[in-house]
């Protein structure tokens, strides 16, 4: 089955003789994957375009009666947002009666707007760190900004503020869970996200205290947990006693086995029996969040992108339901050998699968060339800052003009500025790699 997805808007098309001319959309083949790759300079708005492109998607799914099963891996916390919205709210409330601002902006939208900027008024330290995929709220932002004239950025697209149902996932959390929740939106469900001990491989447990492969108490602990599949601490103690040659005075072979047991008992990020496997649902977005709420090594990201990896896979396969990877900032993983791993068996199992990969970068240069060979379409948000990346796409599109993608040289701060925001939310979309066209990109109706 085929979905259209609300792209955004380009230039009138003539032949078109009904519906909206400068209507743009992406058809998405339920059975087959849809590879996509975001690429623009910091501050044109790749991760706005990249919520926008997640709320296309689980719309037009969801007017079908499929939930599909989306993932979303955050990388930051955006404290603009929380500043915005307050200026928003003293703006508005001097223009306008509180009724009048319930009804441009909703009724349960403008009173979670009032309560948030009284609860960031009284507990500065507390709230005002919303995430990149402050999904769960409203985009006030977006209907207050103009765009052109009369239009907000929002009207510009036809759409409204609209908050969609969220479970963010928040491992080892540095901030109380409700205070996460606030910031995020009222549909947000935020969940102190735990791995469970049978879930967990060698591999984690060689990063979580640098075992050692090479060593003897590696080789040990890695046939009793990944070999003979005994993922209890207890029960590994008592078989790692039983090699020992005398019980009474155990070996430094033991003791590191035990160190090692012991470390894993008292962190907070695993479990005997909770698995955040469980919260994972189609009928929500599901947002990783490996942002500042969470504590976090990149490789232990690394490992659970990649444990997330594996076990969708498997889902796909069993329930036969579309499944889509959302990634900002791809960098962070496809240099990781853990999740290059998971990238390449997405690429490699998607298209029989349904499975897609939404992934976005500054740059492509220096990067593996699976993100360019793997991807269907490219996605330039407003102007490419590298000349090398640049001419890899123009070797690779065919018509493709390297001086309507590249950023211009520019003879001032005050040009540059001009351009750059002349830019934002703009850019060109690549269809199959084979047709660029120039594109306004949908807005998000979240925040």
């Amino acid at each position: 089955m085929e979905v259209q997805i609300y792209l955004g808007r380009g230039r009138a098309l003539g032949w078109r003789k009904y519906g909206d001319r400068t209507i743009r959309t992406l058809p998405l083949k339920t059975e087959e994957a849809n590879h996509t790759l975001f690429i623009g300079g910091s501050g044109f708005g790749k991760t706005t375009v990249m919520r926008g492109m997640v709320e296309a998607i689980w719309t037009a799914y969801t007017e079908k009666g499929i939930y599909p099963l989306i993932f979303v891996f955050e990388r930051k916390i955006d404290v603009s947002k929380a500043e915005k919205i307050k200026e928003i709210y003293y703006i508005e409330t001097q223009k306008y009666s509180r009724a009048e601002c319930m009804k441009k902006y909703g009724e349960k939208t403008w009173k979670y707007i009032e309560w948030y900027v009284q609860q960031m008024k009284k507990y500065p330290h507390f709230y005002g760190s919303p995430g990149d995929f402050a999904m769960g709220m409203p985009n006030v932002l977006g209907k207050y900004t103009r765009w052109s004239g009369a239009n907000s950025i929002l009207g510009y697209f036809g759409l409204e503020p609209k908050a969609y149902p969220v479970t963010r996932f928040v491992f080892r959390p540095r901030r109380p869970l409700n205070h996460i929740k606030a910031d995020n939106g009222w549909k947000t469900e935020v969940v102190d996200a735990k791995i469970k001990y049978s879930s967990i491989n060698y591999a984690f447990l060689e990063n979580l205290t640098n075992v050692g492969t090479g060593t003897l108490h590696g080789e040990r602990l890695k046939r009793i947990w990944d070999i003979e599949g005994i993922r209890d601490p207890d029960k590994v103690l008592e078989i790692a006693l039983k090699h020992e040659k005398n019980p009474e005075s155990p070996s430094r072979t033991y003791m590191r086995i035990e160190e090692t047991m012991d470390r894993l008992k008292k962190d907070k990020l695993f479990s005997p029996d909770e698995n955040f496997f469980k919260h994972i649902t189609p009928k929500r977005i599901n947002i990783i969040d490996f942002s500042q709420n969470s504590d976090l090594t990149h490789e232990e990201e690394n490992l659970i992108f990649k444990m997330i990896v594996d076990w969708a896979i498997k889902v796909a396969f069993k329930y036969k339901i579309p499944v889509f990877f959302f990634i900002d900032e791809i960098q962070n993983f496809i240099t990781n050998s853990h999740g290059k791993a998971a990238i390449t068996k997405i690429y490699r199992e998607g298209r029989s699968l349904g499975i897609n990969l939404f992934g976005a970068t500054q740059f492509l240069t220096g990067l593996d060339k699976i993100l360019i060979d793997g991807a269907m379409h490219v996605a330039i948000v407003g102007k490419i800052v590298r000349l090398d990346d640049a001419k890899l796409l123009a070797n690779m599109v065919p018509n493709l003009d390297i001086d309507d993608i590249m950023m211009e040289e520019c003879n001032s701060i005050d040009e540059y500025l001009k351009i750059k925001q002349k830019n934002k939310f703009r850019g060109y979309f690549i269809y199959d790699k084979q047709f660029c066209e120039r594109i306004a990109y949908r807005h998000p109706q979240s925040l």
